[in-house]
Order: structure tokens, then sequence, then C-alpha cells
């Protein structure tokens, strides 16, 4: 009988783990969109990596808590990847990184 119930207990907190971590990848996701639909056509074109999987990093933008995303293009080794500031409250596009 324990043997049933400790089971039950792993698979319970196994699926409320597995769970916070598919909303937290949707959440990575959207941010990314957000992210994505801010470019315009050519810098789209000119993105080499697949957006859904862009590196998202938490950091500070103008003073405000944001999350970065960043999407490597043709010309990194020239201007550098193109880098948008999301807010992390509203999830509204705040700006973007300087490019060389």
């Amino acid at each position: 009988m324990k043997k049933i119930i400790l089971s039950i207990v792993f698979i319970i907190s196994f699926l409320a783990g597995c769970e916070k971590e598919n909303s937290q990848e949707l959440n990575l996701l959207h941010i990314r969109e957000v992210a994505w639909n801010s470019l315009n056509n050519q810098q789209k074109k000119n993105v080499i990596s697949v957006w859904k999987k862009a590196p998202v990093s938490e950091t500070t933008y103008e003073e405000k808590a944001v999350y970065s995303v960043t999407f490597n293009t043709k010309d990194d080794d020239l201007l550098g990847p193109i880098t948008v500031y999301v807010d992390s409250t509203t999830l509204v596009v705040l700006g973007y990184g300087l490019r060389s």
C-alpha cells in the first residue's frame, strides 16, 4: 500500500513539473513571436536561425526588467545579431540593440 501511495505522489509531482516546464516554454515562444513580429521583412530575410528557437534571456533595458531575444543573421560577422528588447510584464517591444 505504501508503494502505491509513494508511486502516486511521485507521478503527481512529475506531472506538475512537466506542466510548469511546458507553460514556461509556451511563454518563451510567445516572447520570441512578439520579437519576431516586430522585425521588418528585410530583417526577417536576413535571419539564418529558426526564430522559434532564438535565445531569450533576462536583462535590463533603460532601467527596466526585460527579455532580450537574439536573432542570428547573415551579417553577424559584420554587424552582429539582431537583439530585440521585450518588456517582461507587458510583452511590448521596447527597442533594439545596436548593431556595429
